[in-house]
């Protein structure tokens, strides 16, 4: 375990914001007010704006003169993943991890998380998984079944044994996310997150999935509204199907060192019928 000057752990905190002026400052309040708290990290807040229209970056700079460990990277509009991926690439300390800007999980569970860090690779919160905890309130019937449908999706095409690979929640030692970051192929942003769980599993890494008490917000620009929501589902499944693919291709080149795919007979069933 690294551990800085002070005895605590040095951890970065990515947190993708676009558009974001409303909610940035509750959630400022909320991750200041534990990063003062906690007696086991010592925090820097990377804020990604990602290309946000509003007061998102003037909202950032304000508290960046009230608190040094607030940083803020600008990016033309890259999408959700890749903002994350940025804040990753920029991370001063060896530990790394990710939230979202409405703070639906408090980073407070990251003390949580990162008691299993040192024997995985990856740690990663999950709205599927409850535990001990009570079930997710305010999620309409609409989202459950959006949720429920893409996590059964991914266990059946996939050996991760993850049920929430979409989920911003996760922990990861610095070099390790980066080593699989360059392994990253596929375009989709959206995909980005099911495909560093699927590539860490395929280059024999370990993954740690575990409850964590998750705030839903219906308001959230995570959650697509309307016609628009149909569409974002469907492209996540046609994403999620080029992974699957993608997946056992890589294998059979030997860029994997275990198949991280399930219906291994069906996909080459499928690669057959393409070829002829």
């Amino acid at each position: 375990m690294i551990t800085s000057k002070n005895n605590k752990v040095p951890l970065s905190i990515i947190i993708p914001a676009y558009n974001e002026e409303e909610r940035l400052p509750s959630t400022f309040d909320a991750i200041l007010e534990w990063s003062n708290n906690t007696s086991l990290f010592n925090v820097e807040f990377i804020i990604v704006n990602d290309g946000s229209s509003d007061r998102t970056s003037e909202i950032v700079c304000r508290y960046i003169k009230k608190d040094a460990r607030v940083r803020l990277i600008e990016e033309t509009h890259v999408g959700f993943m890749n903002a994350i991926i940025s804040g990753f690439k920029q991370a001063r300390y060896p530990y790394v991890s990710n939230m979202d800007a409405d703070c639906a999980v408090h980073p407070r569970e990251f003390e949580n998380l990162f008691r299993y860090l040192d024997n995985n690779t990856i740690v990663m919160g999950s709205r599927i998984l409850r535990g001990d905890l009570p079930p997710i309130k305010g999620k309409s019937i609409f989202r459950r079944i959006i949720s429920w449908g893409l996590a059964l999706i991914f266990y059946l095409f996939f050996k991760c044994k993850v049920y929430d690979p979409q989920i911003g929640f996760k922990m990861y030692h610095r070099d390790n996310i980066l080593h699989i970051l360059s392994k990253l192929s596929m375009e989709h942003d959206g995909i980005k997150s099911a495909e560093i769980i699927v590539k860490a599993y395929g280059l024999g890494l370990s993954i740690k999935e575990i409850p964590v008490i998750y705030h839903h917000d219906e308001n959230s620009r995570c959650v697509p509204k309307g016609i628009k929501s149909i569409k974002v589902v469907w492209e996540a499944l046609c994403a999620l199907f080029r992974l699957w693919v993608h997946s056992y291709q890589e294998y059979q080149k030997g860029n994997l060192i275990r198949i991280p795919i399930r219906g291994v007979a069906l996909i080459k069933l499928f690669l057959l019928k393409i070829k002829s």
